[in-house]
């Protein structure tokens, strides 16, 4: 089991790397991650891939919003801030949960994803 969160941990930091590359040639990412209370990979791992998400963004040339699937009353709330963002349509076939969704802020195209 740590082998597989050392690996997890491994592809997150080189995806951010990544990330914030393409981040760094002047376009801007919004990282959407999708949470739900009843889901057991969010339990387990989402506190510390938050915090290695912010570790590794202190350009902030990433934006984060939470996209909680909980239930329909966090969907609504969630879906407010996605609608600001322009992404209420784009994240409609991205429903999984425990999953991180990059956008390209300008064209609102999903440019990489962890899960």
């Amino acid at each position: 089991m740590k082998t597989v969160k050392t690996v997890l941990a491994s592809v997150v930091l080189l995806a951010l790397v990544s990330i914030s590359a393409f981040a760094g040639s002047g376009a801007k990412v919004i990282a959407v991650v999708n949470k739900a209370d009843w889901c057991p990979t969010c339990q387990n791992n989402g506190e510390r891939a938050m915090g290695a998400f912010m570790e590794n963004n202190k350009d902030m040339a990433i934006q984060f919003v939470t996209n909680d699937l909980t239930n329909d009353e966090t969907k609504a709330k969630s879906a407010v801030e996605l609608k600001k963002l322009g992404l209420d349509k784009v994240i409609e076939p991205y429903n999984g949960t425990g999953v991180a969704y990059f956008f390209n802020s300008e064209t609102k195209k999903l440019t990489f994803l962890i899960i």
